[in-house]
Formats: structure tokens, C-alpha cells, sequence
């Protein structure tokens, strides 16, 4: 099997101007650039501190490149996320989202060239000894299980393993306070894992329904455990795809299905059409 990731790639309309913003802006330094025998232009970039490199690809005859929003995004850890932020500003490259503040780390965001994300990531502290059972057992992704208790899952969220927080994230026996927590976890998979959860409390609806990722905000919507309040604000969500996605959930109010039936995107129109349709079948 394998044994350690090498390099990811990343096609671009321009590659000399995405080149010199990772070179540049970011630090990446250039390892190799050629042509490939079909014709496209790629660059390998090293990336500080890591054996994996950037591969950076051109190649006009594929067509242009359009990047989805929310498709992929790149973490890189900065020493001081002040200096860097400071630094970015004299280059004229805005954050687009944060600073932002966890428990373990102060996150933010800025944009590529052609529509891919940066994610910076400063930890705040060294990871301590993971977390003990009563017995001196260290907790891991396998102490979790369905009967796992509260006090067991409160501490797993605090785990500096991604999996482990995911798989709280979207356990149901999770406490409402450790929920939250992960409600605005640095990594977005997370977050998008306690979107799902329909024990969910009120203060994680409120902080998910305005999380900037389109796709966290969208599988949000399709919670069964929405409260009316939630859904109302989500309903004036700027994204087609949230208010669709809102529209599929037949947990809601028929008065706010009502509402997405009238939408200005025939999208949302059709999906409360559907889910209109769905609630008032008689049952069988």
C-alpha cells in the first residue's frame, strides 16, 4: 500500500502568476518547471518544512479552468498569524476570512490565483499527552463507539486527530458544550460532520447558519432538528444551494416551505414544489 503522500496537483489558467504567488506571497520555493510531451507547462513547488510539493500544471488545450467555490483549499502553519496577516497586507492580499480563534490554534483565509483557497493555521499550543480512561488507557479513534459516554466523547472533541473530532462531531450522545466547540472547529470537514447532528443545541445552529463555507451552511439546512428560527435565516442565505437545500427538508413549517416556493431561483422553487407535494400526500 502506500506509503506517504508525495506531491498534489493543481491546474491553473496562468501559471506564471500562480507560481509567483506561492513563491512570493506564500515562501514555496520553484524545485523544477518543464513541458510535458503533450504540451503543458508544469511547475513542482517545495513546500517548507514538508516533503510534499505543490504541482502546478497549464495546459490551454484542456480549456479553461473554473474552480467551484468551496471545492479545495490548501492549509498551510504560520509561526505568528499577526506577522503573517501584517505582512500579507503589505502585499496587498487580503484575508478573506478570520482571524479566527479556537481553543488549539487561530485560523484564516485567503485566496489563490483562479479561485482556489488558502487556509493559514497558527497552533497556540504543543499537543498534550492525549486524553486517559480511568484506568490509564489513552483515548483513541477506537474508544468511541455507540455507547460511549458523554464524558468520554467531551474528551475526544478536544482531540488533535481531525478523524477523532469528526467522529464526535457526529455522535449523538455528544454533550451540547463539546457540539458547539466543534461547531467552529478550524477544519471545516469537522464542522460539516456537526451540521448533521440533530442534537445539535440552538447556539451551534446559530453559529453554523453563518459559517462561510456554502457547503457547511447547505447540509445545515437539511437538518431535521432546525428550528423556525434557523430556518427564517437561512431562508435570506445569499447561496441558491443553501435555500435549495433548506427546501428538500420536510421537517420544516409548511409557512416557510410556502416562502421558497416563491423564490427568485427556479432551483428552490422546484425543490419546495416536491417537498410541498411530499407533506401533503395522505399517508397510506
Amino acid at each position: 500500500m502506500v506509503k506517504k503522500l508525495l506531491h498534489t496537483r493543481m491546474r491553473v489558467n496562468d501559471l506564471d502568476r500562480t507560481i509567483r504567488f506561492y513563491r512570493d506571497i506564500l515562501g514555496l520555493r520553484v524545485s523544477r518547471t518543464f513541458t510535458s510531451p503533450r504540451g503543458s507547462r508544469i511547475a513542482y513547488l517545495w513546500i517548507p518544512g514538508s516533503d510534499v510539493e505543490l504541482e502546478i500544471t497549464e495546459f490551454e488545450a484542456s480549456g479553461p479552468v473554473n474552480v467551484p467555490p468551496d471545492l479545495v483549499h490548501l492549509a498551510f502553519e504560520v509561526s505568528n498569524m499577526d506577522e503573517t496577516i501584517d505582512r500579507l497586507a503589505s502585499l496587498n492580499v487580503p484575508v478573506t476570512d478570520g482571524p479566527t480563534h479556537t481553543g488549539h490554534s487561530i485560523f484564516a483565509f485567503i485566496d489563490a490565483p483562479e479561485g482556489y483557497e488558502i487556509e493559514l493555521i497558527q497552533p497556540l499550543h504543543t499537543a498534550p499527552a492525549p486524553p486517559a480512561l480511568p484506568g490509564g488507557e489513552e483515548l483513541e479513534l477506537g474508544s468511541i463507539g455507540p455507547d460511549s459516554s458523554p464524558e468520554i466523547l467531551s474528551e475526544l472533541s478536544k482531540s488533535h486527530d481531525r478523524w477523532v473530532r469528526e467522529t464526535v462531531a457526529g455522535h449523538p450522545a455528544t454533550p451540547p458544550e463539546a457540539l458547539l466547540t466543534l461547531s467552529m472547529d478550524p477544519d471545516p470537514l469537522v464542522r460539516e460532520v456537526a451540521a448533521q447532528n440533530p442534537f445539535l443545541p440552538e447556539e451551534a445552529f446559530q453559529v453554523l447558519s453563518r459559517d462561510p463555507k456554502e457547503v457547511i451552511r447547505s447540509v445545515l439546512a437539511k437538518n431535521i432538528s432546525l428550528s423556525e428560527e434557523i430556518a427564517r435565516t437561512l431562508l435570506s442565505d445569499p447561496s441558491p444551494w443553501v435555500r435549495e437545500s433548506l427546501a428538500w427538508n420536510e421537517a420544516l413549517p409548511v409557512g416557510i416551505l410556502d416562502i421558497l416556493h416563491k423564490d427568485e431561483h427556479p432551483v428552490v422553487r422546484s425543490a419546495a414544489t416536491f417537498t410541498l407535494s411530499e407533506k401533503n400526500r395522505p399517508a397510506k
